[in-house]
């Protein structure tokens, strides 16, 4: 019994003087905040863990913490994935117009509901191309070369997945 009780009030005091060293640490400001609200949670458990092996009941932090399964909520997923292929789309929109050729569409594909973004395909319409004079290139074959550099320079893709249409 004494073991047990000086126990607790070394795991106590242990927890507070991580706390003061933590807090002489860190600068003042809303991260100091932060940090205290988290070991004054800490303190308050350490505090309370004894209490119901005193009423009688086996207590576990394991209970408390055990891995939980989590199923990721697929609107959110889809909402997400969505939010970036409407940005990378924007993105290669603009490259291939600062490299003169405007009026063009690029439309990405991908899964949606996929945990992690991957571009199925790329597809680049060129039937109401306008070439600029900041154009390198007046031949389609090349422009479409030019393009391709384009895409792949900010998106890892095959060149296989990349399809032009005219």
């Amino acid at each position: 019994m004494f073991s047990s009780v000086s126990s607790w009030i070394l795991s106590i005091a242990g927890i507070v003087i991580i706390s003061v060293i933590v807090e002489l640490i860190l600068p003042d400001g809303t991260l100091n905040k932060y940090i205290r609200s988290i070991f004054s949670f800490f303190v308050v458990l350490v505090i309370i863990a004894p209490l119901p092996s005193l009423v009688g009941k086996q207590f576990s932090f394991s209970e408390i913490t055990s891995e939980q399964e989590f199923s990721l909520q697929e609107d959110y997923l889809f909402q997400l994935n969505v939010y970036k292929t409407e940005a990378l789309q924007e993105e290669l929109s603009l490259a291939v117009q600062d490299a003169g050729y405007e009026n063009v569409s690029v439309s990405v594909s991908c899964d949606n509901y996929a945990t992690s973004f991957s571009i199925e395909s790329i597809y680049v319409e060129l039937e109401n191309l306008v070439i600029t004079d900041k154009a390198e290139h007046t031949n389609i074959i090349d422009i479409e070369g030019e393009i391709l550099k384009l895409i792949q320079s900010r998106v890892n893709v095959d060149e296989r997945s990349v399809h032009f249409e005219r």
